[in-house]
């Protein structure tokens, strides 16, 4: 299952099933108005922040709300050091334009 966390705080992109965005007044609105998504899905406030902590806990929290995830789909972080090798226990950390993407092994 891919699953998408979404830490952009006007994202007007597209997105389907599983969506987890952080809560802001744009985002919200955006959330309101999509129907495809899968019923886990869910506008968020990370636990403390935007710091490196509260990203890979967001990502734990998916995991544990997707056990079956294959994907995990991050937009609106960029990747550091310390981020992909907290990852890599996971899977492997693909950088993509917007994000990065985890690929579980």
């Amino acid at each position: 299952m891919e699953v998408c966390i979404i830490f952009d705080m006007a994202f007007h992109a597209q997105a389907a099933g599983a969506v987890w965005i952080v809560k802001s007044a744009k985002n919200r609105r955006w959330f309101d108005k999509q129907s495809d998504l899968d019923a886990g899905s869910a506008v968020f406030t990370p636990e403390g922040g935007e710091a490196l902590g509260a990203i890979l806990r967001s990502i734990w929290n998916v995991q544990e709300h997707y056990p079956d995830w294959s994907q995990i789909i991050v937009t609106g972080v960029a990747t550091t050091k310390e981020l992909t090798d907290e990852l890599l226990v996971e899977g492997s950390v693909m950088v993509t334009e917007r994000g990065f993407t985890l690929v579980r092994t």
